[in-house]
């Protein structure tokens, strides 16, 4: 699928995948992973191409038409959205070399998993690196062909130091045939996105199949400078922001039918219900709407050659925490409204209280992101790597081992290691 006509259409078609998904929601939380025919349908219909470059076979569609597409397949499942959102990453794809992006994504079924926290080992050896870690919550990885995996660059037993004097750290991209998944999985809210830990043990990664965010740009067109965390954060808001949508479409269908104790009123007559089924429809609205205009006022300037600013970077960022923080004000208002009826798992509020309030663990919408947004909105310079320039200056058979229990890992999903963090902050 490619071409302006399929750009817009793809909405559409997220639309229509509607009832499919709310039909497999079930086998979906049962597997706590997307069905090996979902994933497939989703990769063949274009959705984990939405932002890789078309020069690649992708969508390249813009981030504000992205954010839409992510918000609608949150509607009917959050963990389909997330796992659809988390293979577009992409992060470093316009700076590998032109073969191997295409090599990685030459099947229509392509879909790769990614971890942005550098928690393996990459020792430098002739033609390539030899790759040796255990990655956390890397989602959709039993869906993937292609591992992403941050790492450390050794040479010998010592890190290698970049330019900054911090570590240097690589983006590793490993056939999944050649990793392990540890099943670790066992949680509550997005509970079908399979962010299982990845293992690698002492493999062989060419050159050419790792980059980092300093490397040049091979697609050197200005769309593809926009600062990777400034167009994947705002993902976490529009999917928070679906959830919501659902959240408020499920009480209203609650409260035509369902007469509260101890009155003769149905639900959808009680003023404390209506004035929460406003509360909640205006907590969503004007998140989207900041979301959507802050993300477009950093693309018109990053096209037109102003760059993105840091300004509108915190902008973006803050749009998104904003967008997540009132998602789940709007579900818990509905999840209140609804009383008793929202506790029972055949309930889809139940769901949405879950999903939502997992989306609020992620190290992307933290609540500390508002002090380091308020910075710089204050002109102080930014504290967090997150917001600075990540660019430079000028068929897969998979051994799954079952576990026990999950291995708790904290709420750091896709952050970047300390070691990364400080490559990151001294790069201003």
């Amino acid at each position: 699928m490619t071409g302006n006509d399929t750009r817009s259409a793809l909405l559409d078609v997220a639309r229509s995948w509607r009832p499919r998904l709310l039909a497999e929601r079930d086998r979906i939380e049962a597997l706590r992973r997307l069905p090996d025919d979902v994933a497939c349908d989703l990769a063949q219909a274009g959705f984990f191409r939405i932002l890789l470059p078309e020069a690649y076979g992708g969508l390249d569609l813009t981030p504000m038409q992205a954010m839409a597409v992510f918000e609608e397949l949150a509607r009917a499942d959050a963990s389909v959205a997330w796992c659809v959102w988390n293979g577009n990453t992409h992060w470093v794809t316009a700076q590998l070399p032109a073969e191997t992006a295409r090599t990685i994504h030459a099947s229509p079924a392509a879909i790769t998993a990614n971890s942005t926290r550098a928690s393996g080992r990459a020792r430098v050896v002739d033609g390539g690196y030899r790759v040796s870690g255990r990655w956390a919550l890397v989602s959709g990885c039993e869906l993937a062909s292609w591992q992403v995996l941050l790492a450390i660059v050794h040479e010998g037993d010592k890190p290698r130091l970049a330019a900054s004097g911090a570590p240097e750290t690589r983006f590793m991209l490993v056939p999944s045939a050649e990793c392990a998944i540890l099943d670790t999985w066992t949680v509550g809210g997005l509970r079908g996105t399979g962010s299982h830990d990845v293992v690698v043990d002492d493999r062989f990664v060419p050159q050419s199949h790792a980059a980092s965010f300093t490397d040049p740009y091979v697609l050197a067109e200005p769309r593809y400078r926009i600062p990777p965390f400034s167009k994947v954060i705002p993902g976490l808001g529009a999917m928070a922001l679906g959830i919501a949508c659902n959240a408020i479409e499920t009480l209203i269908e609650i409260a035509s039918e369902k007469v509260p104790q101890r009155t003769s009123q149905s639900l959808r007559e009680n003023h404390g219900a209506q004035v929460r089924v406003s509360q909640a429809e205006s907590l969503v609205r004007s998140a989207r709407l900041f979301l959507l205009d802050s993300l477009q006022q950093l693309w018109s300037a990053l096209l037109d050659g102003r760059g993105a600013t840091m300004q509108a970077r915190a902008q973006a960022r803050l749009a998104a925490s904003l967008s997540v923080g009132n998602a789940v004000q709007a579900v818990d208002l509905m999840y209140a409204a609804a009383g008793a009826t929202a506790l029972y798992a055949t309930c889809p509020l139940e769901r949405a209280f879950r999903d939502v309030h997992a989306i609020t663990q992620h190290i992307g919408v933290n609540p500390r992101e508002m002090e380091s947004t308020g910075r710089v909105l204050s002109g102080l310079e930014t504290d967090t790597p997150l917001l600075l320039s990540s660019g430079p200056r000028a068929s897969r058979p998979i051994m799954i081992i079952r576990m026990s229990g999950g291995d708790a890992r904290g709420p750091e999903d896709h952050d970047p290691s300390v070691a990364q963090v400080e490559t990151l902050r001294r790069l201003r």
